[in-house]
């Protein structure tokens, strides 16, 4: 009789693929089918698939096609299911012939660099005909941009000069160029084995995550052993030479630790003794970032610098796996030590001397009730950043703060514009760009406004009112995408317009009872140890457990 197996359900979110597939057991050759694994087969390759049982002889199949084998993508090809057993083959899936035309209905193409490029991912069956057999195909496809004009001299010369244009802002020859300028400083310079560096492209100075792991190995007294060097610049202030200090300082460090997107690293060269720790900037958020948008708005592609952290760092063990889907990493790469920064916002005596300066430095708000705005920016990122000033009614915002409470307006730092605020509301409505570190803020709040940003990270431990206000829901989820529906993980009340935040404002109408919740599931740790733990599992040691497969940057 032999085995039989076939695929019953085909399903994606976002970059995973899930396949249940059902085995039929040969009654004359008993196995254990919870041992039953399977692996992707094509004529000459083939790679395990992570596999669980169902159990009635049914298997989840997940394929994360971003990063499916040592932080790759599926490779080009065409691909059986195998079931094998304890060493041996059992039999390839097939899907059932009578529902074989819905199969093109789970294509998905994903488009990145500009419309440019596009991965493929299609469904089908063998043309064997006695058991065709089913398959996955996967398949880069490349476009040129530019369109040839042959029809006249000028069409012509306009065709070669936009294919120039457009070689000479191609990424290779520069990576090229980064790559091996930073293998000869590696081999002629190299680094004295205890040099640091904190860098950010993104920031202007040290902050944040940073700041808070610096001053922790400084109270330490570690600033004895390691050699602290520093790179900070934003995208507008770099320039070659600029450029190639970052490019000497990062080949000369034994450890690097950054916040943000460091695109420069994506060409790097990276021996494997020198450790790459990303200590993302955002605790939490609802968009999608990196790899979760992938074939979307502002999608990176199948190969950045993401991909070459040592380890990255995350809130809370449920958070690992939106951090690993995000950064194209395995699991085993994302560490739940807690994010540094909230050691400070949540020590006693910090938050006291925060709370003072701020009545210190603006005594005219002592004893008003404040309302933070705080929104995340919109756009694919520092250049184009924005936010739309006109869902915001200025006047009856005004009129509702009454004489005993402001409105504090804390746009993200990559919105270059400040809020148009009318001369004649500026008493009550008040650009607070000036006002210090946003963290500060945050302990003068009664009340946080925001949106889409992580900002609430902070400000959920405080137990506080939050409102969301997102007028462009909609939109932002198909462009951006969430990670988990909004309105119901979100920990407080959203609203959709103006007239809905100002009546949950007015009502006190906040839903407060969602916070909890929201703790609950995004720290493991409520303390001021997250920067000891980033010390002693990332910088000093290694982390407490393993979660996943080994990986290899130098591939």
């Amino acid at each position: 009789m032999g085995f039989d197996s076939v695929v019953e359900t085909i399903a994606w979110e976002r970059v995973h693929l899930t396949i249940v597939v059902r085995l039929d057991a040969d009654p004359d050759d008993p196995i254990d089918l919870e041992r039953v694994g399977y692996r992707l087969q094509s004529v000459r390759f083939g790679y395990p698939v992570r596999t669980t049982y169902l159990g009635e002889g049914r298997h989840e199949l997940v394929l994360t096609i971003t990063d499916f084998h040592q932080r790759r993508p599926i490779p080009d090809g065409t691909w059986r299911l195998i079931a094998e057993y304890e060493g041996r083959d059992l039999c390839a899936a097939r899907f059932p012939l009578e529902r074989v035309d819905i199969l093109d209905e789970f294509t998905r193409a994903f488009l990145y660099m500009g419309n440019t490029e596009n991965y493929t991912v299609t469904f089908g069956i063998t043309e064997a005909d006695v058991r065709p057999e089913f398959v996955v195909r996967t398949y880069r496809f490349y476009r040129n941009p530019v369109v040839a004009n042959t029809d006249s001299v000028r069409g012509f010369a306009g065709t070669v000069a936009r294919r120039t244009l457009r070689a000479a802002r191609d990424p290779r020859p520069v990576g090229f160029t980064i790559r091996f300028l930073s293998r000869l400083l590696r081999r002629l310079v190299g680094s004295p084995g205890n040099r640091i560096l904190f860098a950010s492209e993104m920031r202007s100075r040290l902050e944040g995550n940073l700041l808070r792991v610096r001053d922790r190995m400084i109270e330490r007294g570690l600033d004895q052993t390691f050699d602290f060097t520093y790179s900070f610049r934003l995208p507008q202030s770099s320039s070659t030479l600029g450029t190639l200090k970052v490019i000497y300082l990062l080949a000369t460090a034994d450890i690097i630790i950054i916040d943000d997107y460091f695109g420069l690293l994506e060409y790097f060269y990276l021996p494997e003794k020198v450790k790459l720790i990303q200590l993302w900037h955002a605790g939490v958020g609802f968009k999608s970032i990196g790899y979760s948008r992938f074939g979307k708005y502002g999608s990176p592609k199948l190969h950045n610098a993401h991909r070459r952290y040592t380890y990255a760092i995350a809130g809370s063990d449920h958070l690992v796996d939106v951090y690993a889907e995000a950064f194209g990493v395995e699991k085993s790469a994302v560490i739940a030590t807690g994010l540094p920064r909230i050691d400070t916002f949540l020590d006693a005596e910090t938050a006291a001397a925060a709370v003072r300066g701020f009545e210190q430095a603006h005594p005219e708000l002592s004893g008003k009730r404040i309302v933070l705005f705080a929104p995340t920016f919109r756009g694919r990122g520092i250049r184009d950043a924005y936010y739309d000033y006109d869902t915001i009614d200025f006047a009856r915002w005004y009129d509702w703060c009454g004489d005993d409470t402001v409105v504090l307006f804390r746009m993200h730092h990559f919105v270059a514009d400040p809020p148009p605020i009318p001369p004649q509301y500026r008493d009550r409505l008040i650009d607070a760009s000036g006002f210090g570190d946003t963290n500060n803020l945050l302990q003068v709040a009664d009340i946080l406004i925001t949106d889409y940003s992580s900002i609430i990270y902070e400000y959920a431990l405080l137990r506080r009112p939050m409102l969301f206000y997102s007028y462009d829901r909609e939109v932002y989820a198909a462009t951006r995408g969430f990670h988990h529906d909004f309105a119901t993980t979100a920990p407080g009340k959203v609203c959709d317009t103006f007239d809905e935040l100002l009546r949950a404002l007015r009502d006190q109408d906040f839903e407060t009872e969602k916070v909890d919740a929201f703790v609950a599931q995004n720290f493991n740790y409520v303390d001021t140890g997250s920067a000891d733990r980033v010390i002693d599992w990332l910088i000093l040691g290694e982390p407490p457990r393993a979660q996943g497969d080994e990986h290899d940057r130098r591939k």
